[in-house]
Protein backbone atom coordinates (compact mmCIF):
# COMPACT_ATOMS: atom_id res chain seq x y z
CA UNK A 1 0.00 0.00 0.00
CA UNK A 2 1.33 3.46 -0.90
CA UNK A 3 1.85 5.68 2.15
CA UNK A 4 -0.31 8.82 2.08
CA UNK A 5 2.35 11.39 2.91
CA UNK A 6 2.08 15.14 3.53
CA UNK A 7 2.59 16.07 -0.12
CA UNK A 8 -0.23 13.70 -1.13
CA UNK A 9 -2.55 15.25 1.47
CA UNK A 10 -1.67 18.76 0.30
CA UNK A 11 -2.12 17.80 -3.36
CA UNK A 12 -5.48 16.16 -2.70
CA UNK A 13 -6.71 19.19 -0.75
CA UNK A 14 -5.54 21.56 -3.51
CA UNK A 15 -7.29 19.48 -6.18
CA UNK A 16 -10.51 19.42 -4.13
CA UNK A 17 -10.37 23.20 -3.62
CA UNK A 18 -9.74 23.78 -7.34
CA UNK A 19 -12.81 21.69 -8.15
CA UNK A 20 -15.04 24.13 -6.22
CA UNK A 21 -14.05 27.11 -8.41
CA UNK A 22 -15.65 28.40 -11.58
CA UNK A 23 -13.68 29.14 -14.76
CA UNK A 24 -13.14 32.83 -13.98
CA UNK A 25 -11.82 32.04 -10.52
CA UNK A 26 -9.45 29.42 -11.93
CA UNK A 27 -8.06 31.96 -14.39
CA UNK A 28 -7.19 34.26 -11.50
CA UNK A 29 -5.73 31.41 -9.45
CA UNK A 30 -3.61 29.24 -11.75
CA UNK A 31 -0.37 30.04 -13.56
CA UNK A 32 2.71 28.00 -14.43
CA UNK A 33 5.45 26.85 -12.09
CA UNK A 34 8.07 28.74 -14.10
CA UNK A 35 6.20 32.07 -13.76
CA UNK A 36 8.94 33.58 -11.62
CA UNK A 37 7.37 37.05 -11.55
CA UNK A 38 4.18 35.63 -10.04
CA UNK A 39 5.99 33.30 -7.65
CA UNK A 40 7.97 36.17 -6.11
CA UNK A 41 5.09 38.68 -6.13
CA UNK A 42 4.20 38.85 -2.45
CA UNK A 43 4.38 41.41 0.32
CA UNK A 44 3.52 41.99 3.96
CA UNK A 45 2.13 45.44 3.18
CA UNK A 46 -1.63 46.08 3.07
CA UNK A 47 -3.06 45.82 -0.43
CA UNK A 48 -3.72 49.57 -0.55
CA UNK A 49 0.06 50.00 -0.55
CA UNK A 50 0.99 46.88 -2.55
CA UNK A 51 -1.74 45.68 -4.96
CA UNK A 52 -2.02 41.91 -5.26
CA UNK A 53 -2.74 39.53 -8.12
CA UNK A 54 -4.49 36.19 -7.89
CA UNK A 55 -7.74 35.03 -6.34
CA UNK A 56 -8.79 36.89 -3.15
CA UNK A 57 -10.33 35.00 -0.25
CA UNK A 58 -13.10 37.62 -0.23
CA UNK A 59 -14.28 36.18 -3.59
CA UNK A 60 -14.92 32.71 -2.12
CA UNK A 61 -18.24 31.40 -0.87
CA UNK A 62 -18.53 29.37 2.33
CA UNK A 63 -18.03 26.00 0.62
CA UNK A 64 -14.94 27.27 -1.18
CA UNK A 65 -13.50 28.78 2.01
CA UNK A 66 -13.91 25.50 3.85
CA UNK A 67 -12.12 23.69 1.00
CA UNK A 68 -9.33 26.26 1.10
CA UNK A 69 -8.91 25.81 4.85
CA UNK A 70 -8.59 22.08 4.21
CA UNK A 71 -5.57 22.98 2.07
CA UNK A 72 -4.16 25.26 4.79
CA UNK A 73 -4.53 22.49 7.37
CA UNK A 74 -2.82 19.95 5.09
CA UNK A 75 0.12 22.25 4.34
CA UNK A 76 0.74 23.39 7.90
CA UNK A 77 1.15 21.88 11.34
CA UNK A 78 -1.49 22.51 13.97
CA UNK A 79 0.79 25.21 15.36
CA UNK A 80 1.29 26.76 11.93
CA UNK A 81 -2.41 26.71 11.05
CA UNK A 82 -3.30 28.34 14.38
CA UNK A 83 -0.62 31.00 13.90
CA UNK A 84 -1.64 31.78 10.31
CA UNK A 85 -5.35 32.02 11.04
CA UNK A 86 -4.75 34.11 14.20
CA UNK A 87 -2.68 36.56 12.15
CA UNK A 88 -5.51 36.81 9.62
CA UNK A 89 -8.09 37.26 12.40
CA UNK A 90 -5.99 39.99 14.06
CA UNK A 91 -6.16 41.81 10.72
CA UNK A 92 -9.94 41.97 11.27
CA UNK A 93 -9.27 43.42 14.74
CA UNK A 94 -6.81 45.94 13.28
CA UNK A 95 -9.45 47.08 10.81
CA UNK A 96 -11.74 47.82 13.74
CA UNK A 97 -8.99 49.61 15.68
CA UNK A 98 -8.17 51.81 12.70
CA UNK A 99 -11.84 52.46 11.94
CA UNK A 100 -12.38 53.65 15.53
CA UNK A 101 -9.30 55.88 15.26
CA UNK A 102 -10.63 57.47 12.08
CA UNK A 103 -14.03 58.02 13.67
CA UNK A 104 -12.46 59.64 16.72
CA UNK A 105 -10.84 62.38 14.64
CA UNK A 106 -7.30 61.44 15.70
CA UNK A 107 -6.10 61.22 12.09
CA UNK A 108 -5.01 64.58 10.57
CA UNK A 109 -7.18 65.69 7.66
CA UNK A 110 -4.32 65.53 5.15
CA UNK A 111 -3.79 61.84 5.99
CA UNK A 112 -7.40 60.69 6.22
CA UNK A 113 -7.75 59.52 2.60
CA UNK A 114 -4.69 57.28 2.80
CA UNK A 115 -5.63 56.03 6.28
CA UNK A 116 -9.14 55.20 5.04
CA UNK A 117 -7.77 53.26 2.07
CA UNK A 118 -5.35 51.30 4.26
CA UNK A 119 -8.09 50.54 6.80
CA UNK A 120 -10.40 49.25 4.05
CA UNK A 121 -7.65 46.90 2.84
CA UNK A 122 -7.32 45.21 6.25
CA UNK A 123 -9.17 42.03 7.06
CA UNK A 124 -9.09 38.26 6.73
CA UNK A 125 -10.67 38.41 3.27
CA UNK A 126 -7.79 40.46 1.89
CA UNK A 127 -5.45 37.54 1.24
CA UNK A 128 -4.69 36.34 -2.27
CA UNK A 129 -4.07 32.83 -3.60
CA UNK A 130 -2.01 31.58 -6.53
CA UNK A 131 -1.44 28.03 -7.77
CA UNK A 132 1.65 27.22 -9.83
CA UNK A 133 1.35 24.20 -12.07
CA UNK A 134 -1.03 21.29 -11.67
CA UNK A 135 -1.87 20.36 -8.05
CA UNK A 136 -0.87 16.83 -7.08
CA UNK A 137 1.61 16.56 -9.97
CA UNK A 138 5.31 15.87 -9.39
CA UNK A 139 6.19 19.58 -9.44
CA UNK A 140 3.77 22.29 -8.39
CA UNK A 141 3.30 25.00 -5.79
CA UNK A 142 0.92 27.46 -4.20
CA UNK A 143 1.08 30.75 -2.35
CA UNK A 144 -1.09 32.81 -0.05
CA UNK A 145 -0.19 36.41 0.70
CA UNK A 146 -1.68 39.46 2.34
CA UNK A 147 -0.98 41.80 5.23
CA UNK A 148 1.41 40.19 7.73
CA UNK A 149 1.20 36.69 6.27
CA UNK A 150 2.75 35.17 3.16
CA UNK A 151 3.51 31.49 2.68
CA UNK A 152 4.99 29.73 -0.34
CA UNK A 153 4.78 25.95 -0.76
CA UNK A 154 6.56 24.03 -3.51
CA UNK A 155 6.41 20.27 -4.15
CA UNK A 156 9.24 18.61 -6.06
CA UNK A 157 9.12 14.82 -6.35
CA UNK A 158 7.46 14.33 -2.98
CA UNK A 159 9.48 16.92 -1.06
CA UNK A 160 7.88 20.11 0.28
CA UNK A 161 9.63 23.48 0.47
CA UNK A 162 7.79 26.10 2.55
CA UNK A 163 9.96 29.20 2.20
CA UNK A 164 9.85 32.14 1.92
CA UNK A 165 7.50 32.45 4.89
CA UNK A 166 6.52 35.81 6.36
CA UNK A 167 4.64 36.20 9.64
CA UNK A 168 3.71 39.35 11.53
CA UNK A 169 1.12 40.88 13.80
CA UNK A 170 -0.14 44.30 14.84
CA UNK A 171 -1.06 44.16 17.64
CA UNK A 172 1.13 41.30 18.76
CA UNK A 173 -0.79 41.18 22.04
CA UNK A 174 -4.39 42.40 21.97
CA UNK A 175 -4.69 45.16 24.56
CA UNK A 176 -8.40 45.67 25.17
CA UNK A 177 -11.88 44.24 24.77
CA UNK A 178 -13.06 40.64 25.09
CA UNK A 179 -9.89 39.37 23.39
CA UNK A 180 -7.44 41.29 25.59
CA UNK A 181 -4.34 39.17 26.17
CA UNK A 182 -4.69 37.08 23.00
CA UNK A 183 -1.32 36.94 21.27
CA UNK A 184 0.60 35.48 18.37
CA UNK A 185 4.30 34.92 17.62
CA UNK A 186 5.01 34.91 21.35
CA UNK A 187 7.05 31.70 21.85
CA UNK A 188 9.42 32.86 19.14
CA UNK A 189 10.09 35.99 21.19
CA UNK A 190 10.30 34.32 24.61
CA UNK A 191 12.58 31.54 23.40
CA UNK A 192 14.86 33.99 21.59
CA UNK A 193 15.38 36.03 24.75
CA UNK A 194 15.88 32.87 26.82
CA UNK A 195 18.64 31.70 24.46
CA UNK A 196 20.40 35.06 24.64
CA UNK A 197 20.09 35.10 28.45
CA UNK A 198 21.95 31.77 28.57
CA UNK A 199 25.04 33.26 26.91
CA UNK A 200 28.12 34.21 28.91
CA UNK A 201 29.63 37.73 28.55
CA UNK A 202 32.05 36.74 25.76
CA UNK A 203 29.29 34.99 23.83
CA UNK A 204 26.96 37.97 24.26
CA UNK A 205 29.63 40.32 22.95
CA UNK A 206 30.05 38.14 19.85
CA UNK A 207 26.30 37.87 19.25
CA UNK A 208 25.56 41.60 19.56
CA UNK A 209 25.69 42.99 16.01
CA UNK A 210 24.45 46.51 16.71
CA UNK A 211 22.99 48.69 19.47
CA UNK A 212 19.90 49.62 17.44
CA UNK A 213 17.54 48.12 14.88
CA UNK A 214 17.77 49.97 11.58
CA UNK A 215 15.57 49.67 8.52
CA UNK A 216 18.20 48.08 6.30
CA UNK A 217 18.92 44.87 8.19
CA UNK A 218 15.61 42.98 7.91
CA UNK A 219 15.61 40.63 4.93
CA UNK A 220 13.33 41.67 2.09
CA UNK A 221 10.42 40.03 0.35
CA UNK A 222 10.07 38.55 -3.11
CA UNK A 223 13.09 37.37 -5.04
CA UNK A 224 16.04 35.97 -3.15
CA UNK A 225 18.24 38.58 -1.54
CA UNK A 226 21.98 38.78 -2.15
CA UNK A 227 23.90 36.70 0.41
CA UNK A 228 24.67 38.59 3.61
CA UNK A 229 28.03 38.54 5.37
CA UNK A 230 28.05 36.15 8.37
CA UNK A 231 27.41 38.03 11.61
CA UNK A 232 27.19 37.13 15.26
CA UNK A 233 28.03 34.19 17.46
CA UNK A 234 28.88 30.90 15.77
CA UNK A 235 27.03 27.92 17.23
CA UNK A 236 30.31 26.01 17.61
CA UNK A 237 31.16 28.53 20.35
CA UNK A 238 28.02 27.54 22.25
CA UNK A 239 27.70 24.81 24.84
CA UNK A 240 25.79 21.65 23.82
CA UNK A 241 22.79 22.87 25.84
CA UNK A 242 22.86 26.26 24.12
CA UNK A 243 23.12 24.64 20.69
CA UNK A 244 20.08 22.54 21.49
CA UNK A 245 18.22 25.70 22.59
CA UNK A 246 19.17 27.24 19.24
CA UNK A 247 17.78 24.23 17.36
CA UNK A 248 14.60 24.41 19.46
CA UNK A 249 14.25 28.10 18.54
CA UNK A 250 14.65 27.21 14.86
CA UNK A 251 11.99 24.52 15.40
CA UNK A 252 9.58 27.21 16.67
CA UNK A 253 9.67 28.66 13.15
CA UNK A 254 10.05 25.66 10.85
CA UNK A 255 7.35 23.91 12.91
CA UNK A 256 4.93 26.14 11.02
CA UNK A 257 5.01 23.61 8.18
CA UNK A 258 3.58 20.11 8.28
CA UNK A 259 5.64 17.48 10.07
CA UNK A 260 7.32 16.01 6.97
CA UNK A 261 8.55 19.39 5.72
CA UNK A 262 9.61 20.63 9.17
CA UNK A 263 11.60 17.49 9.97
CA UNK A 264 13.41 17.67 6.63
CA UNK A 265 14.31 21.34 7.16
CA UNK A 266 15.65 20.70 10.67
CA UNK A 267 17.67 17.75 9.38
CA UNK A 268 19.26 20.01 6.75
CA UNK A 269 20.13 22.61 9.41
CA UNK A 270 21.72 19.97 11.65
CA UNK A 271 23.65 18.53 8.71
CA UNK A 272 25.19 21.94 7.97
CA UNK A 273 26.94 21.77 11.34
CA UNK A 274 27.29 24.29 14.20
CA UNK A 275 30.31 26.02 12.64
CA UNK A 276 28.00 27.24 9.84
CA UNK A 277 25.17 28.50 12.04
CA UNK A 278 25.17 31.96 13.64
CA UNK A 279 23.07 34.03 16.04
CA UNK A 280 23.13 37.83 15.71
CA UNK A 281 21.23 40.39 17.80
CA UNK A 282 20.41 44.07 17.41
CA UNK A 283 18.90 46.37 20.00
CA UNK A 284 17.86 45.39 23.51
CA UNK A 285 18.80 41.80 24.49
CA UNK A 286 17.27 42.01 27.97
CA UNK A 287 13.93 43.83 27.69
CA UNK A 288 11.22 42.38 25.46
CA UNK A 289 9.25 45.65 25.52
CA UNK A 290 12.04 47.50 23.70
CA UNK A 291 12.92 47.37 20.02
CA UNK A 292 15.10 44.42 19.05
CA UNK A 293 15.86 42.02 16.23
CA UNK A 294 17.61 38.68 16.09
CA UNK A 295 18.85 36.69 13.11
CA UNK A 296 19.70 32.99 12.86
CA UNK A 297 21.61 32.28 9.67
CA UNK A 298 23.15 29.22 8.06
CA UNK A 299 23.36 27.55 4.65
CA UNK A 300 19.88 26.01 5.02
CA UNK A 301 18.09 28.58 7.17
CA UNK A 302 17.59 32.30 7.60
CA UNK A 303 15.27 33.41 10.40
CA UNK A 304 14.69 36.99 11.49
CA UNK A 305 12.37 38.26 14.21
CA UNK A 306 11.93 41.92 15.11
CA UNK A 307 9.82 44.21 17.23
CA UNK A 308 8.95 47.09 14.95
CA UNK A 309 9.16 50.77 15.88
CA UNK A 310 6.82 53.74 15.80
CA UNK A 311 7.51 56.63 13.39
CA UNK A 312 9.41 58.33 16.23
CA UNK A 313 11.59 55.23 16.69
CA UNK A 314 9.99 54.03 19.92
CA UNK A 315 9.01 50.34 20.18
CA UNK A 316 5.50 49.19 19.28
CA UNK A 317 3.21 46.23 19.87
CA UNK A 318 4.01 45.09 16.33
CA UNK A 319 6.29 42.24 15.23
CA UNK A 320 7.61 40.81 11.97
CA UNK A 321 9.30 37.49 11.28
CA UNK A 322 10.65 35.86 8.15
CA UNK A 323 11.90 32.35 7.40
CA UNK A 324 13.94 31.62 4.29
CA UNK A 325 16.18 28.88 2.96
CA UNK A 326 19.18 30.48 1.24
CA UNK A 327 19.72 27.36 -0.86
CA UNK A 328 16.15 26.38 -1.61
CA UNK A 329 13.68 29.28 -1.46
CA UNK A 330 10.69 28.49 -3.72
CA UNK A 331 12.15 24.96 -4.03
CA UNK A 332 14.63 26.40 -6.54
CA UNK A 333 17.51 24.05 -5.64
CA UNK A 334 15.31 20.96 -5.98
CA UNK A 335 13.79 22.25 -9.22
CA UNK A 336 17.23 22.97 -10.66
CA UNK A 337 18.38 19.47 -9.81
CA UNK A 338 15.21 17.97 -11.23
CA UNK A 339 15.59 19.76 -14.55
CA UNK A 340 19.27 18.75 -14.70
CA UNK A 341 18.67 15.13 -13.80
CA UNK A 342 15.32 14.60 -15.52
CA UNK A 343 14.79 17.22 -18.26
CA UNK A 344 11.33 16.26 -19.37
CA UNK A 345 7.93 18.02 -19.12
Amino acid sequence: MVQHTAHHAMGDAATAFLATLDDDQRKLLVTTLDDEAARTDWSNLPSAMYPRTGLPLSALDDRQRIAFHDLMAAAMSGQGYAEATTIMWIDDLLRGIESDRLASGQVPEDRRAQAEAVMQSRGSGNYWLRFFGEPASARWGWMINGHHFAANFTVVDGRIAFTPLFLGSNPQIVQSGPYAGWRVLDHEMVDGFALFASLNPDQRAAALAGPEVTGDIFTGKGAKDAPRAPLGLSADRMTPNQRERLIELIADFVGFANNDAAKAQLAAVRADGPANLRLAWWGSPDDRSKRFMYRIAGPSILIEYTREGQPDGSPSNHVHAIVRDPRNDYGEDWLRRHYTEAPHP
